[in-house]
C-alpha cells in the first residue's frame, strides 16, 4: 500500500513541489509490509533519496512535454524491439544439442548461460535499480524502468534455455555452483558494487561503469554463443542471443546519451582507469570460461575481443580508445 499519493499539475515547474519518498517498514501485521511513501514537501528530497545528478532537473513528471527527446527517441526505440520468450520454440535446439554439439561447445554454452542468467538477477536487483532511483528527469525513468522488465525478460530466456538444455536437477546445480563459486565472476559482481553502488560515487561514474557492465562484461559471452550457433546451428539459442544483444545496444547507447548531456564530464584519465579495471576483470572470465581449449575459439582471441569492445564503449562515451584492438575474424560485434 502507499500513502499520500497527490497529483500536481502547476502552471509553472517552479509552483510545483518535489515529491518525497520514504520507505516504511509496517510491522504491526502478522508479516511485515514495506512500501514507499510518498509526500509533497516545500524541500528537496535528502541526498541520500535523490543525490546530485550532474545537472539534470525534472521539469515534467508527465509525457505531455519531453525535455530530453534523445533519451525519449532510445526508450521508444528499445520498447519497439520488446520480446516474448515464449515465442521462442527450442525443440531444435534440444535436437542440435544431443546429437551435433561437441562437449567443448557444451561446456562453453552451459557455463555462459549459467553466469547469465545470475548476471541478469543482479542487474536487476542492484544497479538498475541504483540508477532508476538516483535519476531525476522523466525520460530516464521510463527508459530504466523498461530496462528492469526486459532484464527479467532476459533472466527467463535464459533459465528457459537451462531447463531444456539441460534438464538434469544436478547438472543444473552444478552450474549455479560454477557461476556463484567462480573468482572472477565474483570480482565482477565487486567490482560493479564498487562502482556503482557505493554512496561516494558521481553519477558520471556509475554510467561509465554500467556501460562496462553492458559492454565489457557481457559482449564476450554473446561473442561465443554467436560463435557456436552461427552456422545453422542452435536456432532458438541464436535468436535469444540476438535479441539480448539488441537489448544491451540500447542500454549501453542510453547510458552513453545520458554522460554526454552531464554538464560536467568525466576526466579522461578516470574514464580508462574504470574500463581497464574491468578488462582486467574479464580477461580472468574468458582464461575461465575457456580453461579447456577449443578448436572453435582461442583465448587469444578472445583477450583481443574484450580489448575491442573496451576500445568501442570508449569511443561510444565519447573518449580515445586504449587498447587499437582489431576484432578478431570470426567473431562478431556486438
Amino acid at each position: 500500500m502507499v500513502h499520500g499519493i497527490s497529483n500536481c499539475f502547476p502552471e509553472t515547474a517552479a509552483q510545483c513541489k518535489p515529491a518525497v519518498y520514504k520507505v516504511v517498514v509496517d510491522l504491526n501485521g502478522e508479516q511485515p509490509v514495506v512500501y514507499l511513501q510518498l509526500t509533497m514537501s516545500d524541500s528537496m528530497p535528502s541526498p541520500s533519496l535523490q543525490p546530485d545528478v550532474g545537472g539534470f532537473a525534472e521539469e515534467s513528471h508527465t509525457v505531455l512535454r519531453t525535455c530530453h527527446p534523445k533519451l525519449w527517441q532510445l526508450y521508444t526505440s528499445a520498447r519497439e524491439v520488446f520480446w516474448n520468450p515464449a515465442n521462442i520454440v527450442l525443440d531444435t535446439d534440444v535436437q542440435h544439442w544431443n546429437t551435433i554439439v561437441t562437449l567443448s561447445e557444451k561446456r562453453a554454452v552451459s557455463r555462459i548461460l549459467s553466469f547469465l542468467a545470475t548476471a541478469d538477477g543482479f542487474v536487476v536487483d542492484t544497479i538498475v535499480g541504483r540508477l532508476f532511483q538516483e535519476v531525476a528527469i522523466m525520460e530516464a525513468k521510463y527508459f530504466y524502468g523498461f530496462q528492469l522488465a526486459m532484464e527479467n525478460i532476459h533472466a527467463e530466456a535464459y533459465a528457459k534455455l537451462i531447463a531444456r538444455l539441460i534438464p538434469d536437477y544436478n547438472d543444473q546445480q552444478s552450474l549455479v555452483h560454477w557461476s556463484t563459486g567462480l573468482p572472477s565472476i565474483a570480482f565482477k559482481n565487486i567490482w560493479a558494487i564498487k562502482w556503482i553502488l557505493e554512496d561516494n560515487r558521481t553519477f558520471a561514474e556509475r554510467l561509465v561503469a554500467f556501460v562496462c557492465v553492458e559492454g565489457i562484461f557481457f559482449s564476450p559471452s554473446f561473442a561465443v554463443i554467436s560463435k557456436i550457433s552461427g552456422s545453422d546451428k542452435m536456432p532458438g539459442l541464436s535468436e535469444i542471443n540476438r535479441k539480448v544483444s539488441i537489448d544491451e545496444q540500447f542500454h549501453i547507447s542510453f547510458s552513453c546519451a545520458m554522460l554526454r548531456t552531464l554538464e560536467e564530464r568525466l576526466p579522461e584519465d578516470t574514464v580508462k582507469d574504470i574500463v581497464r579495471e574491468a578488462v582486467d576483470i574479464e580477461i580472468e572470465y574468458v582464461r575461465d570460461l575457456m580453461n579447456v581449449p577449443s578448436p572453435l575459439i582461442s583465448i587469444v582471441d578472445l583477450q583481443e575481443y574484450v580489448h575491442f569492445c573496451a576500445d568501442q564503449v570508449l569511443s561510444d562515451m565519447g573518449y580515445g580508445v586504449m587498447y587499437g584492438a582489431s576484432l578478431p575474424s570470426g567473431l562478431s560485434y556486438p
